[in-house]
């Protein structure tokens, strides 16, 4: 069942928050917007393209990364883990509120395993 087939206010307005908060997780790390070969050139590149073109970049030069290669690399490291945190608190806090609220209603929970797989 979905959560906007109920008609209980509090569970929706509840699934809808944790739907907003991974969603904005997820649109810090992909670009969702894409959907055409021409968007990627209407909308900014995330983390994943940037981790990726640097990946291409250490891997397509014959000697050794250099300084700002290991730079780059720190600041998007960076970057990339304050969003799994983030991600990870939702899940932790949000999702489990959301999930007892569904046990009361004699609703099954959402598997968080299923979410991070």
């Amino acid at each position: 069942m979905r959560l906007q087939e109920n008609d209980n206010s509090e569970l929706a307005a509840m699934g809808g928050n944790v739907n907003e908060r991974l969603s904005g997780v997820e649109g810090e790390i992909y670009q969702v917007q894409n959907r055409s070969n021409q968007d990627p050139l209407n909308y900014p590149i995330k983390l994943n393209n940037k981790i990726a073109a640097l990946q291409g970049l250490v891997q397509g030069a014959e000697s050794r990364p250099t300084d700002q290669s290991y730079e780059v690399f720190e600041v998007l490291s960076t970057a990339l883990e304050q969003e799994v945190e983030q991600m990870t608190l939702i899940i932790q806090q949000d999702l489990a509120r959301l999930n007892e609220l569904l046990r009361e209603l004699g609703l099954e929970p959402i598997d968080a395993a299923r979410l991070i797989t």
